[in-house]
């Protein structure tokens, strides 16, 4: 059954990430390595609030401001660092793996995306090894969301507010 979706989209690795917070990531072993490449430098950069993958400023408006990720990663069509405002700023790295117009495709994606995820081990800062972990949320024509969330394993102390979340979402037209 074809549908009409304008435009379906895969929202992929929202890592939220909050100011003197701890989080782990680890990304499969068998894993795309360049997802797990940019997992580990994203998570590793953390702790400066991605000081060293944020570029220039490409839009502001009162609640949030984006920039330009320096991060080079082939996998996803783009990826930007947003500072959310607050008392204490958090920091967000996103990156939009793949748009389709029809759900069978980009449920398909969603679903090869989240098995390359689940059990990807990350080695951060050389030192500490993690896995992902996390639940599958099925996709469905009925709801416009879905959002497989992972955190790192063993839990990481001094990142436990870290964790990488592949959603899928979709508009009608």
């Amino acid at each position: 059954m074809k549908m009409a979706i304008k435009p379906l989209c895969l929202l992929f690795l929202s890592v939220l990430l909050f100011r003197l917070a701890s989080a782990q990531l680890k990304l499969p072993g068998t894993g795309n390595p360049d997802i797990r490449n940019a997992l580990e430098k994203v998570i590793g950069d953390y702790p400066k609030e991605f000081s060293n993958l944020r570029g220039e400023v490409i839009n502001t408006n009162p609640q949030t401001i984006e920039y330009e990720s320096l991060l080079p990663f082939k996998s996803a069509e783009k990826n930007i660092i947003i500072q959310y405002s607050g008392k204490t700023p958090v920091y967000s790295w996103q990156a939009h793996m793949f748009s389709a117009e029809e759900f069978e495709v980009a449920t398909k994606k969603y679903k090869s995306l989240y098995g390359q995820l689940k059990g990807m081990n990350l080695k951060l800062n050389r030192d500490y090894d993690y896995s992902l972990s996390g639940e599958y949320d099925k996709p469905s024509e009925s709801k416009k969301f879905s959002s497989s969330v992972f955190r790192l394993l063993p839990n990481a102390s001094n990142l436990p507010k870290v964790k990488v979340e592949l959603s899928m979402q979709y508009e009608f037209p």
